[in-house]
């Protein structure tokens, strides 16, 4: 990469490490960083690294690195960023100042809040990840017929239990307890995960005596209530956990209604707003041939750059705009994505299992997902997110692709579908996302 280019992804990686940290002092281990730069649109084996550490390394002016090395164990590597005159890898001179502010900032992130995250409210090793995937019963946890090249790239579990988290902690579901005789202090919640006895699996997490600058828990591990490290799960709780609840007994959380009310979709958002979601195909076959280049850069040019790619965002920003301007353009497409939508209630109809109930993680609430073919009948392109109102009327909120749709679909049940399926779902920029 040349100087511009170095100058501008070091600003952006200093702002996905920024991200992951809860306070400046903060150390990020380096296991966190992969998914969160794919997020952001950095695949570091396009500027010729086949590994992260060296890529973050290149970043030095604003990253310093720290490791923690024990006999028999496989190192753990840490980077955060670079304090004001500070040349080496660890220390600064206020170090017993920023030691009181952690302790005091990891007391406060004891307890969860609804605004927690979980792989920064604990500590979690990404060969973890692995070990529940084996655990409980089979299931696919990426997309496409190929697992990623790291051990932990199953993102379709990552987002599974992040997002699971996020919902335990808004139901007040994530429990603490002491243990009396070693007055150690633990933390546990549900999974909602089974394993081949259908016997739900727990995180069991203990406090962090450890790393300073580590949240205030570590996961010790997945367990099964009673068997191997599940014994400490039981001698600490009573209860045990519970699992998350999203349809809080709410038939229409489940269940796509057809007799009651119409379905009316915020079109102008799904096509002004959500430009980039729209496949290339769709767009071209519904706009004048020259209509999708602007300012010399053409559909083409972008529409397989990652979703951060600041080129990427530009372009479609400024595609929604022109759309939203030129009303024939925008009637085509809206009738088109109508007639998508009546396709879909039709299906809806002969398999109520077409919709499919979904966890909306940004708002909090239960909806519903429909699946909408814009060019081809038969190829789902994208997933409609639909709730249902007081009135029994249906809203079209937004529109998902595949990858989200099954990662938000997952977190209330392993979808049973004849249109979302992980072996058809490819991700363009990396790991999947949340929306």
């Amino acid at each position: 990469m040349n100087q511009e280019q170095h100058k501008k992804i070091a600003s952006l990686v200093l702002q996905v490490v920024q991200n992951l940290q809860s306070h400046p002092a903060q150390w990020v281990n380096l296991a966190n960083m992969g998914g969160a730069l794919e997020a952001a649109g950095i695949q570091y084996r396009d500027y010729g690294f086949e590994k992260l550490r060296p890529f973050l390394e290149a970043f030095s002016e604003v990253l310093v690195f720290d490791n923690d090395t024990e006999e028999g164990k496989t190192p753990v590597y840490y980077v955060r960023p670079k304090g004001e005159g500070e040349d080496t890898l660890t220390q600064n001179p206020s170090q017993a100042d920023a030691d009181r502010e952690t302790a005091a900032l990891r007391q406060d992130g004891k307890l969860p809040s609804k605004d927690s995250w979980l792989f920064k409210w604990a500590y979690i090793e990404p060969s973890m990840l692995q070990k529940l995937a084996g655990l409980a019963l089979e299931e696919k946890w990426y997309y496409g017929n190929e697992p990623g090249q790291e051990q932990e790239s199953l993102p379709i579990l990552y987002n599974y239990l992040a997002y699971t988290f996020k919902r335990l902690s808004f139901e007040k579901k994530v429990l603490l307890a002491t243990d009396p005789e070693r007055n150690e202090e633990y933390a546990a919640f549900n999974t909602g995960l089974v394993d081949r006895k259908y016997e739900y699996i727990y995180a069991l997490f203990k406090e962090n005596a450890k790393y300073n600058y580590s949240p205030y828990w570590y996961l010790l591990d997945f367990v099964v209530a009673g068997e191997d490290s599940g014994k400490t799960l039981i001698k600490v709780f009573n209860p045990l956990p519970e699992r998350a609840d999203y349809f809080e007994n709410k038939i229409q959380n489940m269940l796509y209604d057809t007799t009651t009310g119409d379905l009316y979709c915020d079109y102008i958002h799904i096509i002004t707003e959500r430009t980039d979601r729209l496949p290339e195909e769709f767009l071209e076959d519904n706009c004048p041939a020259d209509f999708l280049t602007i300012d010399g850069v053409s559909l083409g040019d972008v529409c397989r750059l990652p979703a951060g790619d600041k080129r990427r965002i530009a372009y479609y920003q400024a595609l929604g705009e022109k759309i939203k301007d030129t009303q024939r353009v925008l009637n085509r497409l809206k009738n088109r994505i109508e007639d998508a939508v009546e396709l879909a209630l039709k299906r809806v109809e002969w398999n109520y299992k077409t919709a499919i109930p979904m966890y909306f993680p940004t708002r909090n609430t239960g909806s519903l997902l429909l699946p909408l073919c814009l060019s081809d009948p038969h190829h789902v392109d994208l997933a409609l997110v639909v709730e249902r109102q007081p009135s029994g009327a249906y809203q079209g909120q937004t529109i998902l692709p595949l990858d989200l749709a099954y990662s938000n679909s997952r977190l209330v049940a392993r979808p049973d579908s004849d249109w979302l399926k992980t072996d058809a779902i490819v991700v363009w920029d990396g790991q999947a996302k949340m929306e």
